[in-house]
């Protein structure tokens, strides 16, 4: 596959792969992003704090037959993500989607925060996004196409007892609504998705236990429903959905208005 030529438009959507950069590759979300975006025939640019769990992430995916390359990277400092852009353009050229899926959840209310914990979080959360968005702009913009996925959370919109993960989330999404003005008429959208519990190895048992009574659906969302809905934003089908925050939740932020206004 030539990397550097974007296809016809009107091609079949199997027949146009991108190359495709996903931070935090070696959690348990990307195994379900990851997934689905090498079954749609794109280029797995793995990007992790941890090179051993990323290999190991790309071992598996090539395994299925997916084209895939692993990469490690602070996304918090701003030399590690210049020096990832220069490994990514010897290796495919450039990346022309990029999805910010690194991510903690520091499980700590207020009073067991410290400045230095708040910060961490907000950091890796919303810090790293903009880092790695502002490396990338200047490709993106040079080939006048590009998909922005920000990987933020229904605890941004709802708040939520831990306050490092619901404000750098909250800001997470509000970055991606600031950005329409820099990538206005460029053919580059940019998107968040806020996920609510996924079933992944972060999910602790007593929130699982509580989804039936709390989810309308009665069911965790499965890792793969978030890689699918990704890759549909990368079609042109999707080329009018820009500046979304895309919740994948079962219902459950919805509820819990519903409570509210019943309540007032």
């Amino acid at each position: 596959m030539n990397h550097d030529v974007f296809p016809d438009p009107h091609a079949p959507y199997r027949d146009r792969g991108r190359n495709v950069l996903i931070t935090g590759a070696a959690g348990g979300m990307c195994r379900g992003i990851n997934k689905r975006l090498g079954e749609a025939g794109h280029t797995l640019l793995c990007v992790d704090l941890d090179l051993d769990r990323c290999q190991e992430a790309v071992k598996e995916l090539r395994g299925m037959g997916f084209d895939a390359h692993a990469f490690a990277a602070d996304v918090t400092r701003q030399d590690d993500v210049e020096q990832l852009r220069a490994e990514i353009e010897e290796t495919v050229g450039t990346a022309q989607v990029l999805i910010n899926a690194a991510g903690i959840l520091d499980r700590k209310m207020l009073l067991d925060h410290d400045v230095a914990s708040f910060r961490r979080a907000v950091d890796i959360n919303l810090v790293g996004p903009f880092a790695l968005i502002r490396a990338f702009a200047e490709d993106l913009l040079a080939a006048n196409w590009g998909r922005i996925i920000n990987i933020s959370s229904i605890a941004g919109t709802t708040g939520y007892p831990y306050p490092s993960y619901a404000a750098s989330k909250a800001g997470l999404s509000n970055l991606t609504r600031s950005l329409l003005m820099d990538f206005w008429g460029t053919g580059i959208t940019v998107n968040s998705i806020c996920p609510g519990v996924v079933d992944t190895p972060m999910v602790i048992q007593q929130v699982r236990d509580q989804v039936p009574n709390k989810v309308p659906t009665g069911r965790i969302v499965d890792p793969e429903e978030i890689g699918a809905l990704i890759a549909f934003l990368l079609t042109d089908d999707a080329q009018s959905i820009n500046g979304a925050d895309l919740v994948i939740d079962g219902g459950a932020t919805q509820i819990f208005r519903l409570f509210d206004a019943a309540s007032v």
